[in-house]
Formats: C-alpha cells, sequence, structure tokens
C-alpha cells in the first residue's frame, strides 16, 4: 500500500482531532496526507445549485485550513472536495491514493444512535476494506 493517510476533514472538533492524530502518525510512517472533504447536499427543494455551491466554498475553507495546519507539521499534504456521500468519497478517496488508513473523527454517538442515523465513522467501519482509524473528539 502506498503511504498516505486520507483524513475526512471538515472543521469540526473531531475532524481537528482526527487531523491531530494522522499527522503524528503521518511523522511516524513518513507518510503523505490526504485531506477529503465529501458533502452530499439536501434534497429537499429550494435552490439546491445554491445550497451545493455553499457547501462547497465552506469545503474549500475547512480545506485550506487543513492544508496550513498539516505544513505547519511538515506533512505532505493533498485535499479533495467531493460532492458525495461521506463515507463513500472516502473510501473512494483512499482507493484512488492507495492509502494505507482513513482516519476519521467521532464525537462519541451512542450505538443505536448511530447505527439509526448512520454515522460516517460506523459506515466506514462497515464498508472499507482498509484499516479504519476513529479519532474520538475532545469532551
Amino acid at each position: 500500500m502506498a503511504n498516505t493517510l486520507v483524513v475526512g476533514y471538515d472543521g469540526t472538533d473531531g475532524a481537528r482531532a482526527a487531523l491531530d492524530e494522522a499527522l503524528r502518525l503521518a511523522a511516524d510512517l513518513d507518510a503523505g496526507v490526504h485531506l477529503v472533504f465529501a458533502f452530499e447536499a439536501p434534497r429537499t427543494g429550494g435552490e439546491l445549485h445554491d445550497l451545493d455551491d455553499a457547501i462547497a466554498q465552506r469545503g474549500k475553507t475547512m480545506l485550506e485550513h487543513g492544508v496550513h495546519q498539516a505544513a505547519a507539521a511538515g506533512a505532505k499534504v493533498t485535499t479533495a472536495l467531493l460532492k458525495a456521500d461521506p463515507a463513500d468519497g472516502l473510501i473512494g478517496a483512499a482507493g484512488e491514493v492507495d492509502a494505507r488508513y482513513i482516519v476519521v473523527g467521532s464525537y462519541g454517538e451512542r450505538p443505536l444512535k448511530s447505527a439509526l442515523v448512520g454515522s460516517t465513522p460506523t459506515r466506514l467501519l462497515h464498508l472499507s476494506d482498509r484499516p479504519v482509524l476513529v479519532v474520538r473528539a475532545p469532551e
């Protein structure tokens, strides 16, 4: 496998914790970091194109913040902004870069809520053929 870590990054506390851990792991493994912001806009009426554009702009901003943090840590970093279900987007990105791991943050949802709502970390653990590291957001 390639020496790249795919990190789901949306700027939340969980994503920042995941990036921090991925940067530590990348330093230990001399690995690169591929930051991915994947989104699937809700499809319930309204100005859908404008909503997609707003979410994409937010994604670009969040990725820029992540790039600065990764660069400050001395990591080799690339990014992807994907209009896709987050779990599917991360799995696809991991395949494209032949990632060693997928790293994502979690808020420590209860198992039942996670199963019913379908959190991204839970879906990744069930669907990914690559190791998934789930990093809990600080309380």
